[in-house]
């Protein structure tokens, strides 16, 4: 056997083998025993069928199990021999051969590039220091007052914007297709959320008052079912209600936990300041770490990328589902998409790839009790045991992607100490 490890970058290595027919033959042969112990085959007594014929009734299958074993025999004792570690399962590339005939293969597999990381210490970063300013407080204060607000019916009187209502609605597309059929429809008339054609139409109606519109989609309409389309609604108020916010002062800073107003907006800047500080920090850490990246020139495993957009794809489904937005059905261009996302997740694949290193070359790792910490904030904040959490983890296979994070963290944390960080003191 004849087995060679091509570079063809820095990450990915073919694996390209070569092995005689007496070898397949051999492997064949062994297959072709064990299959003579279970084949039922008409005219022989089970485990007393010859040799030859399982050869002849199973020739295919037995080369292509023969194969297939010999390949990943192949690769597995190459992989040790060079003492290579693949990020992804080995693809198969290429296969020539049959019955009688030499075996020649090309197993492709990726690998991390071999990186030394230099001057990683004493990194020089400026940051813009954090500020907090009266306006940015008073805006903190009015998001609480909405986070407070209550909703009053409206016994009478029109839709304006800002009201919120209830409504049924039927939808008819033009030219056929599925009716929209949806009772108790909650919008809120003029809101950032609102189909600004719905919430112009429904101006001006009263408590069960029907109007009939058509509205027609864009074709680039982020819901597939609707892009291109012009459907005929009619719709039935049911409901308004009018928001009430509750007055700024001493009441509500009570109501809320504080003593008095002033103290409400006194707690309300500190948290903006650690806010702010913590934003300052991390905008810190990760300028040092990318001012390292920059110094260092090295391949990037495209697996580690497609991993990485996988992971970010996964999250824009996860924010559409949360909106309500059918994935399947909505109109995303995703390969446009990863296209223009290919970028950060190369830089992403980069920095994992230079914090690994650092962690090699200063020897630092996580303990048991540092993974035990970390799911426990896990937990509480999902509200659940750290051992439901953990065999969470498990079963989705990212337990321990959870202690490589935690291991780059401390890398991350390492060369920041070791920074020379300017600004970031000003709140």
């Amino acid at each position: 056997m004849s087995v060679q490890i091509v570079d063809i970058n820095e990450c990915k290595k073919n694996l390209v083998a070569e092995v005689s027919a007496e070898v397949v033959e051999e492997e064949v042969n062994k297959l072709a025993r064990e299959y003579a112990g279970r084949a039922k085959v008409p005219g022989f007594r089970p485990g007393k069928v010859p040799l030859a014929i399982v050869k002849q009734r199973y020739g295919s299958d037995l080369w292509h199990e023969a194969t297939e074993d010999i390949i990943r025999r192949s690769w597995k004792d190459a992989l040790a021999e060079h003492s290579l570690k693949p990020l992804a399962e080995p693809v198969v590339e290429e296969v020539h051969g049959d019955m009688g005939q030499t075996l020649k293969f090309t197993v492709s597999f990726e690998i991390l590039p071999p990186l030394e990381v230099k001057d990683y210490k004493g990194v020089s970063v400026s940051v813009t220091p954090p500020k907090v300013s009266d306006a940015d407080v008073d805006q903190a204060l009015e998001m609480l007052r909405e986070q407070h607000a209550e909703l009053f019916p409206v016994e009478d009187g029109e839709v304006r914007d800002g009201h919120t209502v209830s409504i049924d609605v039927e939808g008819e597309f033009e030219g056929g297709g599925n009716p929209v059929r949806q009772n108790g429809f909650v919008l809120a008339v003029g809101g950032p959320r609102a189909d600004p054609v719905f919430s112009e139409k429904l101006l001006g109606m009263r408590v069960s008052e029907v109007r009939s519109f058509d509205r027609s989609y864009p074709a680039d309409y982020h819901s597939k079912r609707y892009a291109g389309k012009t459907v005929h609604y009619t719709v039935t108020l049911k409901e308004v209600k009018q928001k009430h916010l509750p007055e700024l002062n001493d009441d509500f800073a009570k109501d809320v936990g504080a003593e008095n107003l002033e103290q409400l907006r006194a707690r309300m800047k500190d948290d903006l300041v650690t806010k702010a500080r913590h934003t300052a920090e991390k905008k810190a850490r990760d300028a040092v770490l990318d001012e390292i990246v920059a110094r260092h020139r090295f391949e990037v495993p495209d697996c580690l990328v497609q991993d990485e957009l996988k992971e970010y794809g996964r999250g824009v489904a996860t924010t559409l589902a949360q909106q309500g937005i059918d994935v399947s059905q909505a109109s995303i261009n995703w390969k446009k998409m990863f296209e223009e996302e290919r970028p950060r997740a190369e830089q992403a694949v980069r920095r994992t790839i230079v914090l690994d290193a650092i962690c090699r070359q200063e020897g630092i790792d996580v303990t048991d009790a540092e993974v035990e910490e970390e799911l426990g904030k896990i937990a509480e904040r999902a509200q659940k045991s750290p051992a439901v959490v953990r065999a969470q983890l498990e079963k989705d296979q990212r337990f321990q992607e959870l202690r490589e994070l935690l291991r780059h963290n401390k890398a991350l944390d390492f060369i920041y100490r070791n920074a020379n960080i300017t600004g970031g003191d000003e709140t």
